[in-house]
């Protein structure tokens, strides 16, 4: 009996035991501590974003610059020729960046492939991966840590698909996945590291798709309409993302084969939260903000074993968690100003934010 007695005794204090253990850090990775707005990370810790920075030529203005960095080194993206903005969302283990271009057109006036998904390195530049057959623009969300296969969607008359595009020798080839809507719900197509899985919304209904093992795409409904916005899932088919409520507010949320559907448990004090990314360990990072004209201004949480805390690596101004890697690093939004001012905000409610 002894030995009955002992295995129940360490069954009911392990979870006391696991509650009192520290709290894991996570690195957090970023060319600079202020004003960076991290997109993608990759598994050797390079990231891709958006830094503001104020032109030469316009002095008191900032503006978003796309940037790949290694470490402390940045490397500004260039434009796809015609086209007048860059926004990168990914980035694969060997530098291999992927998002769309956008270019300007006349109001009213249609345009053929206005966005368009580009993929960018170092070594071969910048090229467009068009859209599908008869579509008329497109847009890059994810690649796999290989750099063999995107994630996106392509948008024609009356329909938005979710996609893929495949390595095809030098180039790429766009393939649709199946969806029972003509409308893609969400503007994020997530896909796992391995290229095996991927989110988004079809319609309204919440959906992942996984590739078997005869490589035919199988979709499946894993939750009720308007109740999981993807923003990320892992290799295990783990999806993360928000949903809303009535009254406007974000909240963070998961599936998982194994638990089901869960909203994470807000910090006291906090109203909103949402969930940018997992890894392949489960962990899950985000952010959370409290009500308006509170304290509580945005923060980077993370998410492990059904414990969620707010980040204080990053420092205070370490505002929203939007990426993770396998090994723990952690990329995101640093921006100085929005605390200070929400400062303000809280010195005088006619002061306005500085960032636009």
């Amino acid at each position: 009996m002894r030995t009955v007695w002992l295995l129940v005794a360490a069954l009911v204090l392990a979870p006391f035991a696991r509650a009192d253990e520290p709290a894991k850090k996570y690195q957090v990775v970023s060319p600079k501590d202020d004003g960076i707005m991290a997109t993608g990370i990759n598994g050797r810790g390079e990231i891709v974003g958006f830094e503001w920075v104020e032109p030469k030529d316009q002095p008191g203005v900032l503006v978003q610059a796309p940037f790949f960095a290694k470490g402390k080194e940045m490397t500004y993206l260039p434009l796809l020729k015609g086209y007048t903005a860059i926004f990168p969302a990914s980035v694969s283990d060997d530098g291999l960046v992927v998002g769309r271009a956008s270019k300007d057109a006349p109001l009213g006036a249609r345009v053929s492939l206005r966005n368009q998904a580009f993929v960018w390195s170092i070594k071969t530049g910048m090229h467009g991966l068009g859209a599908l057959s008869d579509d008329a623009a497109s847009f890059a969300c994810g690649i796999t840590r290989d750099g063999r296969r995107i994630s996106g969607y392509s948008v024609g008359d009356n329909r938005i698909r979710a996609c893929i595009w495949e390595r095809d020798g030098d180039g790429w080839k766009g393939i649709a996945l199946p969806q029972s809507s003509p409308q893609l719900g969400s503007t994020v197509v997530a896909m796992s590291d391995n290229g095996k899985c991927v989110a988004a919304v079809d319609g309204a209904l919440p959906c992942l798709w996984s590739d078997d093992a005869c490589g035919e795409w199988k979709r499946e409904v894993i939750a009720y309409a308007g109740s999981l916005v993807p923003r990320s899932v892992n290799n295990s088919g783990m999806v993360v993302g928000l949903r809303f409520s009535g009254d406007g507010l974000s909240h963070a949320v998961l599936w998982s084969r194994e638990g089901g559907y869960k909203q994470l448990e807000k910090p006291e004090g906090y109203v909103r939260s949402e969930a940018n990314a997992v890894n392949n360990e489960g962990v899950v990072v985000g952010s959370a903000d409290g009500p308006a004209g509170s304290k509580n201004g945005p923060t980077a949480f993370v998410y492990q074993l059904g414990r969620l805390r707010l980040m204080d690596e990053g420092g205070p101004d370490f505002t929203s968690a939007t990426a993770i890697n396998d090994r723990g690093q952690v990329a995101g939004v640093l921006e100085k100003e929005e605390k200070e001012a929400q400062k303000e905000v809280d010195r005088n409610p006619q002061a306005q934010g500085t960032r636009p």
